[in-house]
């Protein structure tokens, strides 16, 4: 996703805690650090147009509001967090989960779900507000502003 914005102009900056997960970001020319998004300072805090949460990174730390809270500080004034969520009907939850390839187990981390119906109430406590929702090819994305716009 990082490479299809950067080719239709955006600036482009992948954020990711793996090692290869933005090496694969760099090889495909897009500029991308390996940083915490909740622990880390970012470039341009609080100058940021659009923080994208595509695939269900509102999951990453077990804490959506925490992290969408988070986002929120990235943003200009009139900024947005565009963020895919579970369809409607997904019950909210968090817990500890792992990822598997080739066999091999990473280390347990916290990750939750956010579906489309709470995302409303979960925007509103960390400072945001839903502008639309958005149903693509059976994805659901939900377009936050700040509260103060």
């Amino acid at each position: 996703m990082a490479a299809a914005l950067a080719a239709m102009g955006h600036d482009v900056l992948g954020i990711d805690v793996v090692h290869e997960a933005v090496g694969q970001t760099r090889d495909r020319g897009v500029a991308a650090l390996r940083r915490d998004v909740l622990a880390d300072r970012l470039p341009g805090e609080g100058r940021w147009g659009t923080a994208l949460l595509a695939d269900g990174n509102v999951g990453i730390g077990g804490d959506p509001q925490a992290l969408l809270a988070r986002a929120a500080g990235l943003l200009l004034d009139d900024g947005r967090v565009v963020v895919e969520v579970a369809g409607p009907g997904v019950r909210p939850t968090s817990g500890w989960a792992r990822l598997q390839c080739d066999g091999t187990l990473s280390r347990p981390f916290r990750w939750a779900v956010l579906g489309l119906d709470d995302v409303g109430p979960v925007a509103g406590a960390a400072g945001l507000r839903v502008q639309e929702t958005v149903e693509h090819g059976g994805r659901w994305v939900a377009v936050l502003r700040p509260s103060r716009t």
